[in-house]
C-alpha cells in the first residue's frame, strides 16, 4: 500500500512538473514582451554579438524614418484589436510595399532599412506592427495563426489606398 502512495506521489509530482514547464514555455514563446514608447534618442537594438555589426546602420535607418514624413493608419482585427502601421509615401500613385516584421520584432526596428530600399526602387512603404508588437494592441504571438488574417486586412487596405 505504501508503494502505491509513493507511486501516486511521484506521478503527481511529475504531472505538476510537466504543467509548470509547459506554462513557463508558453509564457516565454507566446506572450509578447512588455512594450514602451521610445524617446527621440532611444533605439531598440537587440542584444547579442550578431547585432553589433549592424548596430550603427540600424540606428541610422531608424533616425532616417523618424525624420521622414509619414501617415499613421489603424485597422480593427477580426477579434477587436487595434492594429497600427506607418505609411511612407514615395510619391502619389507609387507601388506600395507592405512590410511585416519578424518574431518579437517591431516595424520601426526591423523594417526601417526597408524604407530606404523601397524609395530607391520608387515604391512607397507600409510598415505594419503585428498584434502584440510596436504600437498595435494585443499581447499574444500566434506564429501566423491570427497574424495571417491581420496581414490580409493590410493587403486589402493597401489595395484600397
Amino acid at each position: 500500500m505504501v508503494g502505491l502512495w509513493i507511486g501516486l506521489g511521484a506521478l503527481g509530482f511529475l504531472t505538476l512538473a510537466v504543467l509548470v514547464t509547459a506554462f513557463v514555455c508558453y509564457r516565454l514563446m507566446y506572450v509578447a514582451p512588455p512594450r514602451r514608447i521610445l524617446k527621440e534618442d532611444e533605439y531598440e537594438i537587440p542584444e547579442g554579438e550578431i547585432y553589433e555589426v549592424f548596430r550603427e546602420d540600424m540606428i541610422a535607418w531608424t533616425k532616417m524614418i523618424r525624420a521622414y514624413p509619414y501617415k499613421e493608419y489603424s485597422l480593427t482585427s477580426h477579434d477587436g484589436l487595434t492594429l497600427r502601421a506607418k505609411f511612407f509615401e514615395y510619391k502619389p500613385g507609387a507601388p506600395i510595399e507592405l512590410m511585416f516584421h519578424g518574431y518579437r520584432g517591431n516595424a520601426e526596428r526591423d523594417l526601417s532599412g526597408g524604407v530606404e530600399r523601397a524609395f530607391k526602387l520608387g515604391h512607397s512603404a507600409l510598415l505594419v506592427d503585428h498584434r502584440g508588437a510596436g504600437f498595435s494592441e494585443g499581447n499574444l504571438i500566434t506564429f501566423g495563426i491570427l497574424e495571417r488574417r491581420d496581414s490580409l486586412l493590410w493587403v486589402d487596405f493597401a489595395i484600397q489606398e
